[in-house]
């Protein structure tokens, strides 16, 4: 946080306002054409009062922090999002405490096989021969002298025509 506040000392000098809490007739025109219901005043008033606050056009503290960021923004550091997970909340000395290095769920795939082919280090993995082999009988392994129904009932009838 004081690495960010390092970032942004030029508007050290620049003190945080309070919205504007301004009524006049143009809001309540606006707020009149889409009136429907009771609670469309207050929340429309207070989006439209804060709209304005946190523009880069009023807002001063605002506008001078955006111009620092763009400023700096070579010198920051981006680093990966770190997703934290609620297995390493573990409860330790009468408290719970945030130890992600104690978690046993976690899963090493480093040394676990892969399968089919693929390229490692030193070129193309052979393909393993498991994977090579079929289940069953392939149609050229299948014997040929299997008769086909319908050509064995014409033998059997040419057969009784010849007796």
């Amino acid at each position: 946080m004081s690495r960010n506040m390092d970032l942004y000392k030029d508007c050290a000098h620049i003190k945080r306002s309070r919205p504007k809490e301004v009524i006049d007739e143009a809001l309540n025109k606006k707020i009149a054409e889409d009136y429907r219901t009771l609670p469309t005043f207050e929340k429309t008033s207070f989006e439209i009062m804060h709209i304005k606050h946190y523009s880069l056009e009023n807002n001063e503290l605002l506008r001078c922090r955006w111009i620092q960021y763009k400023r700096h923004i070579e010198e920051r550091v981006f680093a990966p999002f770190a997703f934290y997970d609620i297995r390493d909340l573990h409860f330790y000395n009468a408290a719970i405490r945030f130890m992600p290095s104690v978690s046993t769920f976690r899963l090493e795939h480093r040394m676990k096989l892969k399968p089919g082919p693929g390229v490692d280090q030193k070129g193309q993995m052979p393909i393993p021969q498991e994977l090579l082999m079929k289940r069953g009988i392939s149609q050229k392994d299948q014997p040929k002298n299997k008769i086909n129904k319908l050509t064995a009932k014409k033998g059997m009838a040419d057969l009784r025509r010849r007796k």
